[in-house]
């Protein structure tokens, strides 16, 4: 059964080389790959990892993967005691004896690159709690909150599992193309989540409003929960924060998700970007890309795009998806030129190459309907959207992007069936059709219809 809201729901670089993280740089020194886990960990430390910082100065001292140097053991041995790992000041406490003079500038120098008042200023996130977060929780409320049903295959097999979804809630209370961010196991819960959220309603904002975002957080149990059951999930939560405070970055990322996702818990984001944070800084892409997002809207945090496209960056080149379409969306605001068009394609070609239906979906929107002829593929775009929608015939999105192909390869007839289509749906989910029927005078009158699709 799922465990939805009060009752049932708990609720640039255009590659992808392999990014470090904690446990893979561990299990490198493990294996006796010193080479790597050294590279693995001064990346991670450099980050501000307080473990990371550790092991690198034990390589150091040891010669590890690198030349042998007391000095620069004892300076990251100092940063990582500074920033609460108490191991490693016992490391810097052994060293210091046997330094040279002027070794203690090398570890100020370090700090000064590396220490937490220069990576706040650079890439951390100011967290508060702000007008955007406030903003936020006015439109993120249930008015009414439809159920994911379980689905069968995932039952017949004995699957449970979690679903920790982002999505938009526009001024008229519904929700748009929710972006799965987290699904274990995956490929069983996604599409009913998906489902669910489009025949949910939420709170109303006024006509020409921006979109506001929305986290929620699902388990799927086989069990069945009811609102009496609540103690339960409270030992989920305590399990996991136990995990969180003992330095797993895995659980801290979860962590962070139950904290924004569960309306029992009524945390603000605020809350939840300093275990995001922690587990970024381990190498974990989706926590990355939480912090980069987190930035880059102002969401529990002061709104600094520098330091949001770095982290989503970062998070891209470790292959997660939701970064590269972020990253894409980004470069598409306001009027691109080419280049930035360019960029967009590459990104999103990237994150549908890796199976993302996300990375599908816009980029089979940008097929559609960019403004750049040179980015437009409508034949390809509903092929993409043959994949995507696939088995799903409820969502007015498949045939608002599919109206816009056909009428950009010239079939506009074709398009006006779609565009009609994809209203009644829309009336029906009592979306605000103005859009829509803006689109269909355009199909109408044998025009196309070029922008952005989809809201992000």
């Amino acid at each position: 059964m799922i465990v939805p809201g009060a009752f049932v729901m708990l609720a640039t670089v255009l590659s992808v080389p392999v990014a470090a993280d904690l446990v893979s740089a561990s299990n490198a020194y493990a294996k006796g790959d010193y080479a790597k886990a050294f590279a693995d960990f001064r990346e991670l430390a450099q980050l501000g990892q307080p473990t990371a910082q550790y092991d690198l100065a034990v390589m150091y001292a040891k010669g590890q993967g690198t030349r042998q140097s007391e000095i620069y053991a004892y300076a990251w041995a100092s940063l990582a005691a500074s920033n609460g790992l108490e191991k490693a000041k016992g490391l810097a406490e052994s060293l210091r004896p046997g330094l040279a003079p002027g070794s203690e500038q090398i570890a100020a120098d370090i700090e000064a690159q590396y220490g937490n008042a220069i990576l706040d200023a650079r890439l951390n996130p100011k967290i508060v709690e702000n007008v955007t977060e406030q903003e936020n929780k006015r439109f993120c409320h249930w008015v009414h909150a439809e159920f994911p049903t379980y689905p069968v295959d995932a039952r017949r097999r004995g699957a449970e599992g979690e679903v920790y979804v982002e999505f938009s809630v526009m001024p008229d209370g519904r929700s748009r193309n929710p972006r799965i961010i987290y699904a274990l196991p995956q490929g069983f819960f996604e599409t009913t989540v998906r489902a669910a959220l489009l025949h949910s309603e939420f709170g109303h904002g006024l006509a020409g409003e921006g979109p506001a975002q929305c986290t929620t957080f699902y388990r799927f149990t086989l069990t069945g929960v009811t609102a009496s059951d609540y103690p339960t999930l409270q030992r989920y939560v305590d399990d996991t924060l136990a995990k969180a405070k003992g330095g797993d970055p895995q659980a801290q990322m979860l962590y962070g998700m139950l904290l924004v996702g569960l309306p029992q818990l009524n945390k603000p984001r605020s809350s939840a970007l300093p275990w995001f944070l922690k587990s970024a800084q381990a190498g974990i892409p989706v926590a990355q890309y939480q912090v980069g997002y987190s930035l880059l809207k102002g969401w529990g945090c002061n709104c600094e795009e520098n330091k949001g496209l770095d982290w989503l960056r970062r998070a891209a080149q470790g292959g997660q998806p939701d970064a590269e379409v972020t990253l894409a969306m980004y470069a598409l605001k306001g009027t691109p030129d080419e280049e930035r068009s360019r960029q967009a394609k590459l990104w999103l070609e990237q994150a549908a190459a890796s199976g993302s239906h996300d990375g599908k979906l816009y980029l089979a929107a940008l097929l559609a309907a960019a403004p750049d002829s040179a980015a437009r593929d409508p034949r390809r775009a509903l092929s993409l959207l043959d994949q995507v929608f696939r088995g799903v015939n409820d969502d007015p999105t498949a045939f608002e992007i599919r109206a816009a192909a056909q009428a950009s390869a010239g079939q506009f007839e074709d398009a006006v069936k779609s565009e009609r289509k994809a209203l009644a749906m829309a009336q029906a989910l009592k979306w605000d059709v103005t859009p829509l029927n803006g689109r269909l005078s355009h199909y109408a009158a044998r025009q196309p219809w070029y922008g952005t699709l989809l809201e992000f």
